[in-house]
């Protein structure tokens, strides 16, 4: 029996609103930091601000790494599953994703040379993904995963009872 729950696992961030969500958590660490250098040191410390700072700090740096390699949280459990198979057999995993750091970035917050300015990563404007959500930017001649077989992959089908 498929419940609503079932269906929407791994669905919490979509695609017009991941960059809206990794913003808030980059303006989020810039304010606590803010805060806590600006003085606030008695009331920031009751409130257990320098705590919340390290753990928002830490969130930002796995969300940004995640971008940087081309895969969300789930892939990236996905991938390292998929790492482990190929190197079984002695073979390389390439995830066909995975553009570079750099161009990954650009094309999460859609900005630089086929985007918008870099300047609107400061403001929470409303800026359209890159992408329409049903094809991804990958490298030529990588139209999927290196190192990942047929029947392989992972799926989040539904068994059926």
């Amino acid at each position: 029996m498929i419940t609503i729950v079932h269906a929407r696992i791994n669905q919490c961030v979509g695609l017009h609103n991941e960059r809206h969500f990794v913003m808030f958590l980059l303006y989020l660490m810039i304010s606590t930091y803010c805060l806590s250098i600006a003085g606030w040191h008695h009331v920031l410390a009751a409130l257990g601000w320098y705590d919340v700072c390290f753990a928002v700090t830490i969130m930002t740096a796995w969300h940004i790494y995640g971008i940087a390699c081309g895969e969300t949280s789930v892939e990236s459990q996905d991938n390292e599953h998929y790492r482990k198979v190929a190197k079984r057999r002695g073979e390389e995993f390439v995830n066909s994703y995975d553009l570079g750091k750099l161009k990954n970035l650009e094309l999460y917050f859609n900005v630089g040379k086929d985007g918008y300015p870099l300047w609107t990563l400061l403001f929470p404007f409303r800026v359209s993904p890159y992408t329409d959500g049903r094809s991804w930017a990958r490298p030529k001649g990588l139209e999927r995963h290196k190192g990942v077989r047929k029947g392989e992959e992972l799926t989040d089908e539904d068994e059926e009872d």
